[in-house]
């Protein structure tokens, strides 16, 4: 089943911060539900890849037994996602202040005016926590940190399943390891200057408890490591 987008981006603070405009009535079939963006969820969006050559493509031998030849079939493609968190959330209505009398109301507007753009809009921030090709470990690569890439304007923002968020956070050096779990984006997420940024990075641990309870231990000191940070940077 494909993933409902719920917004795209519309701009950026920098090369990690990146800020999306949830889809409204008119915009999509069905507007996303407020719990889709909620503060502290995962999402993804599409980076920008490199384009090959219309007529060249990448080509794999033939997998099973059954096709002995030597012929070659297509590859499957492995889309690149940068994988962040939703960290602030802004209300936007340019029609505030405008206390005039108007000759419709918003009810008259939707009958008599069908075409008039609504100018309201719900903006959220995320902050790009790594990357993530396919859907994830085992059939894709993770990497936390700075994505290389970048995604392009009206790129389509989608959440992230519990699946995908569990596949995100668990590592193994080697196929036959056994898997951990691994916050590689930490560092970078605290270094980043937004009051919200720790309470999101605390929330993400609470949710993590409950997805991954094998790694309580292990988590229980992270978040006793943020509250201490929450409580310094408070007293200033």
């Amino acid at each position: 089943m494909a993933a409902v987008g719920i917004g795209k981006i519309v701009g950026s603070e920098s090369h990690v911060r990146y800020t999306c405009q949830i889809f409204g009535p008119g915009e999509v079939a069905a507007p996303p539900d407020p719990s889709a963006y909620a503060f502290g969820g995962f999402v993804r969006l599409p980076l920008r890849t490199a384009l090959a050559a219309p007529d060249v493509a990448t080509l794999e031998p033939r997998p099973t037994a059954a096709m002995r030849s030597d012929a070659l079939m297509p590859a499957p493609a492995q889309p690149l996602w940068a994988v962040g968190f939703i960290y602030d959330t802004k209300l936007v209505n340019p029609a505030f202040g405008t206390l005039g009398p108007r000759l419709s109301n918003d009810e008259q507007l939707a009958v008599f005016s069908p075409d008039y753009l609504a100018e309201r809009a719900v903006l959220v921030s995320i902050l790009a926590l790594g990357t993530m090709s396919g859907e994830g470990a085992p059939t894709g690569r993770v990497t936390h940190g700075v994505p290389a890439l970048a995604p392009d304007l009206g790129a389509v923002v989608e959440p992230l399943t519990e699946t995908q968020v569990r596949a995100f956070h668990t590592f193994g050096d080697t196929p036959q390891s056994r898997p951990y779990l691994h916050l590689g984006y930490l560092p970078h997420t605290v270094a980043q200057d937004h009051p919200l940024l720790p309470l999101a990075m605390l929330r993400t641990v609470e949710r993590l408890e409950a997805l991954l309870p094998e790694n309580a231990s292990l988590l229980a000191i992270v978040k006793r490591n943020l509250a201490w940070r929450l409580k310094v940077l408070a007293a200033g």
